[in-house]
């Protein structure tokens, strides 16, 4: 072979990561019952139970004996409920990088615990949003969502729910799969109206805007993906309790490489269901 005609195989130091679904759930969940997780524990969440408001007047005697009753009341016992959240899901990566492979992406193996770490977070995000399909309140809107009207009277349908089960006005959120958003994003809807009127109501990036007084997202984490399907909650209905439990390198034993793994414990709880609402098209 002639020495001009021999080329060189080249290895670059830029490597190809897969795309990963952003964490949209676990940014929104509750998290203020975190503290130090562990798996197998369980995080008790006492609920108040409402206290009871009665009259306090006076009353006639009984058999018309005359005068009246003077004003008394009895107090309730107070009470509570208790809510477990069972931090019981264990997720690990554990993976070998060779030391020809090491050379090849120019020593680096952050492009590696970057994608197992990306891994993790969205293995969590769609426990959570199972979650909350599972344990909060399926709405029958309407009319389903087929264009950007009834995509728009959908949500309301959802406002509507929250409405009637009193949930607080503040803190509202919904997340829509890309077949939902997909809709309310068409060319002639009150969405893209306002984004093309230059509006902060507008399309701002991968964020909807804000529909109704919930703050709107996108993700593909929701149980369906190829229906429109859509889930609005308070953040304070959603509990989640995280911990990267432990991360360990070490050189393999049998071959020359190193090995990377860690382990993920995490739970969640919805510990509000009449606080969330969802729906799917049929």
């Amino acid at each position: 072979m002639a020495i001009a005609n021999f080329i060189p195989t080249l290895w670059s130091a830029k490597m190809l990561v897969s795309f990963r679904q952003t964490a949209i759930f676990a940014g929104l969940a509750n998290r203020e019952y975190e503290g130090e997780a562990r798996s197998g524990n369980t995080v008790k969440i006492s609920g108040v139970v409402d206290v009871a408001v009665k009259d306090y007047k006076a009353g006639a005697l009984p058999d018309g004996a005359g005068g009246t009753l003077p004003r008394t009341t009895t107090p309730d016992e107070i009470t509570d409920t208790t809510i477990d959240l069972l931090i019981n899901q264990e997720k690990n990566f554990d993976f070998y990088v060779d030391d020809i492979d090491r050379v090849q992406a120019a020593g680096k193996l952050t492009p590696y615990t970057d994608s197992a770490a990306a891994g993790l977070v969205e293995d969590s995000d769609k426990f959570l949003a199972a979650l909350l399909f599972l344990q909060g309140t399926a709405v029958t809107p309407g009319a389903a969502a087929t264009d950007a009207k009834t995509a728009w009277n959908v949500i309301r349908d959802l406002r509507k729910a929250l409405n009637k089960a009193k949930v607080p006005m503040g803190e509202r959120v919904f997340v829509a799969n890309a077949e939902f958003s997909a809709l309310l994003e068409e060319n002639d809807s009150k969405l893209m109206q306002a984004n093309t009127s230059g509006t902060t109501a507008g399309l701002q990036e991968a964020q909807l805007p804000r529909i109704l007084g919930f703050d709107g997202f996108g993700s593909e984490n929701l149980p369906t993906v190829n229906k429109p399907s859509i889930v609005a909650f308070h953040k304070s209905a959603l509990a989640y309790v995280s911990q990267i439990e432990k991360t360990e390198a070490m050189r393999a034993q049998n071959k020359f490489a190193d090995r990377m793994r860690g382990l993920h414990v995490y739970g969640g709880k919805v510990v509000r269901p009449t606080a969330v609402a969802h729906w799917t098209a049929a």
